[in-house]
């Protein structure tokens, strides 16, 4: 299996199965409030430009630079699989003025590098869980004809050494939970790393890839066509953004419950009462009826857990994700 390549790694920051939570631009202003008592404050998205990063950074700046009555600045740092942006907020002063909005790369990168310049569970302070969304199992209708992954399954072991999967580069999520799938079926796909997540999509309707893992966002317009289908999608539950495709953990198939989400972070200090009001402030936010439509255009459902519930997760997640890294096989 091949070795993690960093070079990969980073092109799925920017094609990643939350390509949307990636940036569109290198420096985006809140609009400045007119109170002569606002503040600067900074927000940290660990991302190159090209994605959605941006729009879920300003679309919180803007509304937060109301409710906090600060103005805000939203600044890409990206590289290094987002330690460097990642690095900046954990050494920033803790006063409430820098924050972070990441992914699970923030627990990834963890088990995926040898050394980090930060630990990400003790440097950082989880404040929100901002937006969620499962990532879908899409098979290519050339390859399979399955409807379900019991199905595709049984296609696969019925043609041995015929199908492969594809991801957006060794050791992303696409990668991990497609390795997850071989090994929990007992499948002989073999994995084929793309660029990034259109190579991925335009593979998988020629009929190159059997099958892959990745984010409605992606996979949506393609469907239209008839050349790929959606048999299954991870979580707990189905998601309203898809009701009649079934989870994979309905299928028989436990082990892909994580979701993929995006959050605030804070730099380790920072006092309970501004993280409180962060919080708060970023659930109003979510629930504004002009929000909402926006979340569903990009597939997303509304975070909103406590800031304790928020901890809680990303301790589950840390032993989850470092057993399906260790699985995959991928060299740190």
């Amino acid at each position: 299996m091949p070795g993690f390549n960093r070079r990969h790694f980073n092109r799925y920051l920017t094609n990643a199965s939350l390509t949307s939570l990636l940036g569109t631009g290198m420096l985006a202003n809140a609009a400045p409030r007119n109170s002569s008592n606002a503040s600067l404050m900074r927000l940290i998205v660990p991302f190159a430009p090209g994605g959605g990063g941006d729009v879920l950074g300003r679309l919180f700046a803007d509304k937060l630079s109301v409710e906090l009555d600060r103005n805000i600045i939203v600044e890409n740092k990206p590289g290094g699989s987002t330690t460097i942006g990642t690095d900046f907020v954990a050494k920033s002063k803790p006063d409430g003025n820098t924050i972070l909005l990441t992914i699970p790369l923030l627990i990834q990168t963890y088990y995926l590098f040898k050394k980090l310049p930060y630990d990400p569970f003790t440097d950082l302070v989880p404040v929100v869980d901002l937006v969620k969304s499962p990532l879908w199992v899409a098979v290519s209708t050339q390859r399979t004809a399955a409807t379900s992954i019991p199905e595709l399954i049984k296609d696969i072991k019925a043609n041995p050494n015929k199908h492969m999967y594809g991801s957006i580069g060794n050791g992303s999520t696409s990668h991990l939970l497609g390795n997850h799938l071989n090994k929990s079926a007992q499948l002989d796909m073999v994995h084929v790393p793309y660029k990034g997540s259109s190579q991925v999509t335009l593979a998988l309707m020629a009929g190159e890839i059997t099958s892959t893992i990745l984010d409605l966002v992606t996979l949506s317009p393609m469907l239209s066509t008839g050349k790929i289908r959606l048999v299954g999608v991870t979580g707990n539950e189905r998601t309203p953004l898809t009701p009649d495709v079934p989870t994979l953990k309905e299928q028989g198939f436990s082990g892909f419950e994580l979701p993929t989400w995006a959050g605030f972070f804070a730099p380790k200090g920072t006092p309970a009462d501004i993280i409180r009001k962060l919080h708060d402030a970023s659930i109003k936010i979510m629930n504004m009826p002009d929000v909402q439509p926006r979340f569903k255009e990009l597939g997303y459902v509304a975070g909103g857990l406590s800031t304790a519930d928020f901890q809680k997760q990303l301790v589950l997640e840390k032993s989850r994700w470092e057993s399906l890294i260790k699985d995959s096989g991928i060299e740190v």
